[in-house]
């Protein structure tokens, strides 16, 4: 991996900070060096409103005495700087109660990982770029004859990152991310209907057709046009439920992949996002069906998740979370890991340099089954089809939760029949994962950005799974 005058100046800096450090009562310290390079763009109605390129660079450091732990970071990339957060984050540990993990991982090892870009952001300019997210928008403009409010977003970035320890781990790291976005709002007379979508990608500029944007956006457009001209009423009742892909992914993250983070769990984050319904020692606690088995997975290359070592210098792996219907594994960073008699399993993720890295997901999904989404569907006598989403909320501890439908059909003895519109889900977690009957095999994935912490920190994350069927599901309208 080449590296810029620059990067060297800053993994130099980096080590220097790691080498600060050492003696003066750490039990363990770390730096980490980030630079990003960014390009943002955004369409309203298919004028160009926004076009934002930005770069930024930093050091932050991590301290972990007998008293405490201090963190500080610092954009003054010289030693003045680096000697600054190395001085605030020793007092911030020394000024503990005492209460200090030990922060051990397992391994520390020497590695480079990166996401291969095909097309380079670099080797493509500005105005082909602003071309071909134009081309997204006007072919949601033409794909129905509604009048139309539309908003495309793209945006780019490249990170170079490097990771220093004292146990030894040094990890240096290239990751590209691309993330497309869109929304559409039609409307006939006074009525409205709308949809959003966020698609992201590791890698280059190929991601333009990687992600198939277009064509994706297109059949949106043409399910909001259906469902604001076709689109019954829908009458409440209970049905057996089939939920499309995207449905299966937000509810593996929001009732899944956040009540299995450990910090949250220990009350880290309670003030400002609540705890779980889950303890520390609910191994073994049945949530769900046999036919569940959800896993959080960072190697899925290509994926927006994706990354080979986190950002405390863990080797990453796939969690499985829950296991056959049943609690498993906790996502755990270094310091949840090592309070909880545990340790890391590669979790640890900040969206920054100055940013703590806190335990985050990364490609949260259903494992697949053996059926074809066709049998899902004719295995049901009075149904509904969930196929997507406008609206979800969950409570504080991810327990119960409610999913507003957006493209969603009845289904009559085995048929997929008129739309309806609006369907209404509220349930709990174990309510909903339990009556999962069925699983299908064809997974797909939406991107997301799973915002955590105070300051909040925005990551960039995959969520997904196949169509799954829910037996005797009680629907409002």
């Amino acid at each position: 991996m080449r590296k810029s005058e620059d990067d060297q100046e800053g993994y130099a800096l980096a080590e220097k900070a790691v080498a600060l450090c050492s003696g003066r009562g750490v039990i363990y310290a770390n730096a980490t060096y980030r630079r990003s390079s960014e390009l943002g763009m955004f369409f309203k109605n298919g004028s160009l409103s926004v076009i934002s390129p930005d770069s930024d660079a930093g050091i932050s450091v991590r301290v972990v005495t007998d008293r405490g732990v201090g963190f500080a970071s610092t954009n003054h990339l010289g030693a003045g700087g680096v000697r600054t957060a190395v001085s605030h984050a020793l007092s911030m540990a020394r000024a503990g109660s005492g209460n200090s993990a030990d922060f051990a991982a397992g391994k520390a090892e020497v590695a480079e990982w990166t996401s291969p870009q095909k097309i380079k952001f670099g080797d493509v300019d500005t105005e082909e770029k602003v071309r071909r997210i134009s081309e997204l928008d006007s072919a949601m403009s033409d794909a129905s004859r509604l009048k139309s409010f539309r908003q495309v977003g793209y945006g780019e970035t490249v990170e170079h990152k490097f990771y220093a320890d004292t146990d030894g781990a040094r990890i240096t790291a290239l990751d590209p991310k691309v993330e497309i976005s869109y929304f559409i709002m039609l409307q006939k007379g006074g009525d409205y209907e709308q949809a959003h979508r966020q698609l992201g990608y590791s890698g280059g500029f190929e991601a333009i057709d990687e992600l198939k944007a277009e064509s994706r956006a297109v059949e949106e457009v043409m399910a909001v046009e259906t469902m604001l001209e076709k689109g019954r009423r829908f009458v409440p009742g209970t049905y057996d439920l089939v939920c499309g892909n995207e449905v299966t992914g937000i509810a593996c993250h929001e009732s899944c992949g956040h009540p299995m983070e450990a910090d949250r769990i220990m009350g880290r984050e309670a003030a400002q996002a609540g705890k779980s319904f889950v303890e520390l020692d609910s191994g073994g606690m049945r949530i769900g069906s046999e036919l569940v088995t959800i896993v959080d997975d960072p190697t899925i290359e290509r994926s927006f998740g994706f990354y080979l070592y986190d950002d405390e210098g863990v080797k990453a792996r796939r969690r499985t979370l829950y296991r056959r219907g049943v609690v498993d594994e906790f996502l755990q960073n270094r310091e949840s890991g090592s309070k909880s008699g545990s340790i890391s399993n590669g979790a640890g993720r900040a969206a920054s340099y100055d940013s703590e890295p806190l335990v985050r997901m990364a490609n949260t999904y259903l494992l697949p089954g053996g059926h074809s989404d066709q049998e899902l569907v004719e295995g049901v006598k009075r149904g509904v089809l969930l196929k997507s989403f406008n609206e979800w909320n969950i409570d504080d501890r991810r327990f119960n939760q409610k999913y507003v439908g957006r493209e969603a059909y009845l289904i009559e003895n085995g048929e997929i029949t008129v739309p309806v519109r609006s369907p209404v889900l509220e349930i709990t977690t174990p309510g909903f994962w339990s009556a999962v009957d069925a699983v299908a095999k064809r997974i797909e994935y939406s991107g997301g950005t799973c915002g955590k912490g105070d300051p909040m920190q925005g990551m960039e994350v995959d969520m997904g799974g196949p169509m799954i069927r829910l037996r005797g599901i009680r629907m409002k309208g």
